[in-house]
């Protein structure tokens, strides 16, 4: 919990601090006077003053700001201060420095992606797979269509799947959606229909498969069931009460089930023991554990300077690509409004790649740098985009729009905002509590 806290706070904290010196720069290059720069909305945290500028970090995080001189047309400014204030300034200028802020989040990504495939990321081998169905979870939409064990996914709506990787993307950004799978089974082929799930964790588009996957344990966490009963990291788990396990998903569905003592068969060094072990109820998750971790293959992904910069940028276009088609999904009805996450979703996510290393951790900055730049240019009022939009309506009609045209376009830019927020709130909570 601490370390998803802190790396929420701190790589939200970046994201702002770079958007927001993007209006400052361009604001102080441009001759404007900057009053304010503010981490955060709200009463003043700490600060301090240095020249004509108070820098500070406000109460509430979900944001910044820069408050420039005349900023408002309706601000009334002194004669000596009108150079150097910001409605004051021809129009292709104040653009500038409204562009600036998400600019400076795009190039951000631009620069940590091509950084991270250079460093390399550990990645499941099983990714890079053929898409082989180590295990079909009953009652899912996999379950449904026939598909079980060993099937091997060849195409998802006509277009080919080389590997797991390819199958994860097809149908995780299809939540809702019918889609045609092409399945080979014993040298020969067939179509399944099958229409993904919305995943309560993570929002995407869930059928109910998985790679395979040896039930064998990775890590033990201190304190839990498990580990007092004797269960070592490299055991594989082949039995529960006499039932055969094959598969770490089968596993975790055995030990969810009930708190009741359950006896294990152990393969350990080539021999077999038995342990009994009681799982133990995870308040938070609500769920029953024994306080084990997967054993994973992983596999790192790395690449040389030129080759980084040309996997950097299709990666980039890749990732805007797939945010208007969820976005244009949403619009038409073909993806759900579940799918969206908030705060809440990002924070667990931060958390996770936190946990898993230094280029996890890069990855979802500059993914979510790449989000908040492109989302910011949309032309909503109050988004950056609205006021480029504004600019360029002042430039054709030749003169500022009007203060109660200006008023009305901020409520509703701000209305549209805060409906947003609480949907994509009340889906994290949903998630949670579910």
């Amino acid at each position: 919990m601490i370390t998803t806290v802190l790396s929420f706070v701190i790589v939200l904290g970046f994201l702002i601090f770079i958007h927001e010196l993007g209006h400052f720069l361009v604001a102080k290059w441009s001759g404007v006077g900057v009053e304010t720069f503010s981490l955060g909305f709200g009463p003043r945290l700490v600060g301090f003053r240095w020249g004509e500028t108070e820098y500070r970090i406000s109460v509430l995080p979900l944001g910044g700001y820069v408050k420039m001189v005349g900023e408002s047309i309706t601000e009334e400014v002194s004669p000596e201060d009108a150079a150097r204030s910001f409605s004051h300034k021809p129009v292709r200028v104040r653009a500038a420095i409204v562009a600036a802020g998400p600019t400076m989040n795009l190039v951000l990504a631009a620069l940590l992606l091509p950084v991270i495939f250079m460093i390399g990321k550990n990645v499941p081998a099983y990714l890079e797979k053929p898409a082989v169905v180590g295990y079909v979870e009953p009652g899912g939409a996999a379950f449904k269509a026939g598909l079980r064990a060993g099937d091997l996914i060849e195409a998802v709506d006509g277009t080919e799947v080389e590997d797991w990787e390819g199958l994860f993307a097809a149908f995780a950004m299809s939540p809702g959606r019918e889609l045609t799978f092409t399945v080979a089974r014993d040298g020969e082929e067939f179509t399944a229909l099958m229409t993904p799930e919305v995943s309560r964790a993570t929002g995407a588009g869930y059928i109910g498969i998985f790679p395979p996957m040896k039930p064998l344990v990775g890590g033990l966490s201190s304190g839990y069931p498990a580990e007092k009963a004797g269960m070592l990291p490299g055991d594989e788990i082949i039995a529960i009460n006499g039932h055969q396990i094959t598969h770490w998903a089968e596993l975790e569905t055995y030990i969810q089930k009930d708190g009741e003592p359950k006896t294990f068969l152990i393969e350990r060094d080539g021999r077999t023991l038995t342990l009994e072990i009681a799982p133990r109820l995870e308040e938070q998750r609500g769920v029953y554990v024994i306080g084990i971790t997967r054993h994973e293959d992983l596999t790192l992904r790395k690449y040389g300077f030129f080759e980084s910069f040309r996997k950097g940028t299709s990666t980039a276009v890749e990732m805007t690509t797939r945010l208007f088609t969820v976005l244009g999904g949403l619009v038409v009805g073909e993806y759900s409004l579940k799918t969206l996450g908030g705060p809440i979703m990002i924070a667990q996510v931060t958390g996770m790649a936190a946990e898993s290393g230094f280029a996890e951790l890069l990855w979802i900055v500059a993914f979510l740098s790449l989000q908040l730049g492109v989302i910011n240019l949309f032309p909503v009022p109050v988004l950056d985009g609205g006021h480029l939009l504004f600019f360029g309506i002042e430039s054709v009609k030749g003169g500022p729009l009007s203060d109660r045209f200006m008023g009305v376009a901020q409520q509703v830019g701000f209305a549209l905002l805060i409906t947003l927020m609480v949907l994509v709130t009340y889906n994290d909570i949903f998630r949670i509590f579910n």
